[in-house]
Order: C-alpha cells, then structure tokens, then sequence
C-alpha cells in the first residue's frame, strides 16, 4: 500500500526452473525442465569452476518509477547488472517475477542488459493493487548469479491516491508540495520586479520551509520536496546571473559547479542510475543530437531577438568558444537540465499525470529567468521549457535535452552577440 517501504529482502525462495538452475551451478548433472538429462561438457565445466568458489559477485538493482501509478498507466522497472570488479556485464539474460506469493512466483517478463549492464522492464495492470516485483539474472561465466531487492508498485485510481489523511489539494499535490512552488514563484515575481533582496529572503524562506517538512513527513513522499529545495537553492547561489552586467563564465561556472553537490547528493540517496536519470547514448543518440543541435540554433536565433545581450567571453575566438562550450555542455546545462527534467519532471509527473508535470516543471522553469526583467523571456523560456520536457518525457534520454539547451546558450553567449548583423539591427 502507499504506506508500506518501496522495497523488501527477498526470501530467497527459487521457482522450480530457478531451483535446477542452482543444482546445475553447483555441479549437479540435470536439467532446467528437472528431467535429468545431462547438461552438456561446457555446461559441467562451469559448474565445475562455480564449485571451487572462485566466482567473481554480482549484484543487480531494482528501481520502479514511479511506485506510485495510475490504473492503466505504465511503470518502469530498471537497474544495472554489475560485477564486483566493477565491470558490467553485457547481454546477460535478466527475468522479471511478479513476487507477491514469495512461495510462488510468477514470471512476468524477459530482457537481456545493454552495453552499460542496464535493462528495463514495463509493467501496468488494470486494477487498483500493490505488486511485488523481483529481478533475477545469472550471471555469465564465472560471475555469480544476481537478484533484486523487492521493489513494491501501488497502482490505484486518482482518488485512492489522494487520501483525505494526506491533505492532498489540486493536481494531486499535497499542500506543503504546493507550498513550495509557490513560493518558489513568489520569489522570483519579486526578482522580476527588481526586489532582490525579497526574491532572495523568500527563496531562502522555501529552504527553511521544505526541510521542516521533511522533518515531519520522517521520509514519507519527500522526494518531490527534496528537488524543490534544489531549486530554490540554485536561486540563492546564483541570484546574480543575468541580473548584474559584470558576469563572467568562469563565476558562472563556480555558481553552478556548486549546485553539482546537493544534486549528487538527492541522486546518491534516493539510489539513482544513470538509466534512471537518462544519462544513456547508444544508437538513438546519432540521429537525436544532430536534431537537438538544429533545434537549439532556432531557439538561440529566436532567444536572441527578444535579449540582444553581450557575450560572455570578451572576444570571438576559437579558445573562447571552445572553454564556453566546456562551461555550457558539462556544468549550466547539465545542472539545469539534471535538475528540471531529469529530478523534479518525473516527480511531477509521478504525482499528476505528463501533461500537468510537464506544463508546472516549464512554469517553474521559465520563471527561474526572471532575471533578464523581460516578459517576453519569461514567455520564450516557458515555451523552451515544453519542448524540453517533452523532449525529454518521450525519448527518456537526457543527453538530447542537453544538446538543445547548450547550442543555444553557447550560440547565444558566444556566437550571436559577435555577427555584425546582429549588432547593427539591434
């Protein structure tokens, strides 16, 4: 039930193809049906080496987004395989069990892990229920074979997740979340109208606020609070840019190479992978960062018109772009995008389906520019803030978001301000 921890010790009870599968790693001359028809000699030879103890460890993880879903809609279940060397482990079959019976599990589904060791699974059901799940994988030769954690999915209806006992207003929300985004908004509508000072006490106000609540909650559905936090204090760290005319990109990247410490900290306590997070390449990312690059050079075309700032290095050069390029690509971009759509979008959307998560993620994120003091920004980094996330929400993959929001930064930082044409007509 909501209530109950995400994730449980398995009992270690095998399924009777499981039960074969370890008579068969430990030498035993039968086969995964139980028939007892002999494996073959590759087969006893590494039962044979698995028997002298000198297997190589395994672990495997097990993480559902979101634990809590609506009836119908899916759920990822995803983890690594890992060895205890350190390296992954590639194309390693991995079985999903439905483990609510402990004595009798179900198997639900089959994949194999990609180059990095990860795989995912998705799972949904068409009646409100909590289920129990269980990954399992083998292992490759000399490798010990792996399983999960239990991880507990709760699928229910809109109104089974908003309990009157949890206060939970529009939006499936509950108040102090909402709270939050609130004043998150209040301070930078004061920032906006040239109040720094107040922007600033109210954002600090947030932090005081969410970590009470979190004192109070004793780690109760304070995840989305934890990320509000952080954007409450990239606010506070980074009051500055875009407002004073003396910002540089080496304080650019001190500010944000800050916020890389409170990220990877929410990231390391709530167990997060890189396939968690997004940050995965493969053969998708051949043809999504080239429209990510296109992608980016309209919005910096567009973004330019309604800014015409100065540049952020002080002359067109090929050193200055490429250290613009570094600051944007590996620390602006990839603490704002970790934050916006890899941490708070998927809690958003957890909570209130993807139309509503995205939509309050791009108002948060578009008024995180009131900054510049342009309404036109806050409706172009509104509009950038959509495309973003959905972007994002579709190919799960982080690096394309990147891509387009650090083409535009870079050309609008480092490129734009230099064309004489630009210049002149503005």
């Amino acid at each position: 039930m909501p209530g109950e921890e995400e994730r449980r010790q398995p009992d270690g009870i095998l399924t009777p193809g499981e039960s074969a599968l370890a008579l068969r790693d430990h030498g035993a001359n039968v086969s995964a049906d139980g028939t007892g028809a002999p494996y073959s000699a590759t087969d006893r030879n590494l039962a044979q080496r698995r028997s002298t103890g000198v297997e190589t460890p395994t672990t495997i993880t097990a993480t559902a987004i979101p634990r809590h879903q609506f009836v119908g809609h899916p759920v990822t279940i995803a983890g690594q395989l890992s060895s205890g060397g350190g390296a992954d482990l590639v194309g390693v079959p991995v079985v999903l069990y439905n483990t609510d019976d402990p004595t009798n599990k179900v198997l639900t589904a089959t994949t194999t892990t990609d180059a990095s060791g990860h795989y995912q699974f998705t799972v949904t059901d068409s009646v409100a229920t909590t289920h129990a799940y269980t990954v399992y994988a083998r292992g490759r030769s000399t490798y010990s074979r792996a399983q999960s954690t239990e991880v507990l999915v709760t699928y229910a209806t809109r109104a089974a997740l908003a309990p009157a006992a949890r206060a939970r207003l529009v939006f499936n929300l509950a108040w102090y979340e909402l709270l939050a985004i609130f004043l998150i908004l209040v301070g930078e509508g004061l920032l906006f109208a040239g109040y720094r000072v107040a922007g600033v006490g109210v954002q600090a106000l947030n932090l005081v606020v969410i970590v009470a609540a979190i004192g109070v909650l004793q780690g109760d559905r304070v995840e989305l609070l934890e990320v509000l936090a952080l954007v409450s204090l990239l606010r506070v760290v980074s009051v500055s840019f875009a407002v004073t005319p003396t910002t540089t990109l080496y304080w650019l990247v001190a500010i944000y190479g800050v916020m890389f410490i409170p990220i990877i900290s929410v990231v390391a306590h709530r167990k997060l992978s890189r396939h968690n997070l997004g940050l995965t390449g493969g053969l998708q990312l051949t043809y999504l960062i080239p429209i990510g690059a296109l992608v980016g050079v309209a919005l910096a075309l567009i973004e330019y018109q309604i800014l015409a700032n100065p540049a952020l290095i002080p002359s067109y050069s090929l050193v200055g772009l490429v250290e613009l390029s570094v600051a944007m690509i590996f620390v602006v971009t990839l603490v704002e995008e970790l934050l916006f759509r890899a941490l708070l979008q998927p809690e958003l959307v957890q909570r209130s389906g993807p139309i509503v998560g995205i939509l309050i993620t791009s108002i948060i994120f578009g008024a995180m520019q009131s900054g510049f003091a342009n309404y036109y920004e806050l409706l172009f980094a509104f509009g950038v803030g959509l495309i973003f996330g959905v972007a994002f929400y579709k190919t799960k993959n982080l690096p394309f978001v990147i891509t387009m929001h650090a083409v535009n930064n870079i050309l609008l930082f480092g490129v734009l301000p230099f064309l004489p044409i630009l210049a002149v007509s503005h």
